[in-house]
């Protein structure tokens, strides 16, 4: 998550924000369909499939910065059962989704090591060390109730409607805050609380 431009901590970050945003996306997509609004099934986000939960923007922050989003999921509340309550948990659900998601990776690290060729699985098991604390990362920042984040949709659950553009120059303002480390420090006491909770007490920061 440091300022690292080599091209392998680049590429890492490329590869993980795909398989983060993607889930992420899928996940509040599917939450917000069994609660009642059928919107992201038309806007065919019911898939996992990257090229529908991408956001180049988004994925940009990710790979400069360690930091990102994917493309905004709507909502819309009226449509849910139990209107606001239910948003808020389709929000948390996304992002429990990528804690899950962290420990499934931290469990394949192991195998990845020992049923891979050697190089193979060095090369794996360094990603995935790396992919288990980013997915806790993006579980926590994705909550941020800031556009163009899920966590945006906090502010809708209590009646407060941004402008479309706000997500363009909010994300420009994250994406800032990312590179000078400010994302990091804000959330980090909260990773390291729940970070050893979910891959151990050797969590990466």
């Amino acid at each position: 998550m440091n300022a690292d431009f080599t091209i392998q901590a680049m590429v890492s970050r490329l590869l993980a924000g795909l398989i983060v945003v993607t889930i992420h996306g899928a996940v509040l997509a599917a939450m917000a369909v069994m609660l009642g609004d059928k919107g992201p099934r038309y806007d065919g986000r019911l898939t996992l499939s990257p090229a529908a939960h991408v956001d180049l923007f988004g994925l940009a922050a990710i790979v400069l910065s360690g930091f990102g989003w994917g493309k905004v999921v709507d909502i819309d509340k009226a449509q849910l059962r139990h209107g606001s309550l239910a948003l808020v948990a389709t929000v948390l659900a996304g992002s429990a989704a990528l804690l899950l998601l962290a420990w499934l990776l931290t469990l394949l690290i192991i195998p990845a090591l020992t049923v891979l060729p050697y190089t193979a699985g060095l090369t794996t098991a360094a990603f995935l060390r790396f992919a288990t604390p980013f997915a806790v990362w993006m579980a926590l920042f994705s909550l941020l109730p800031l556009p163009p984040l899920a966590g945006a949709h906090f502010l809708n659950a209590v009646g407060i409607r941004l402008p479309p553009s706000a997500g363009l120059w909010v994300g420009g303002a994250l994406l800032l805050a990312s590179l000078l480390g400010i994302t990091r420090f804000v959330l980090q006491p909260l990773f390291n609380l729940i970070a050893p909770l979910v891959i151990g007490a050797g969590a990466g920061v």
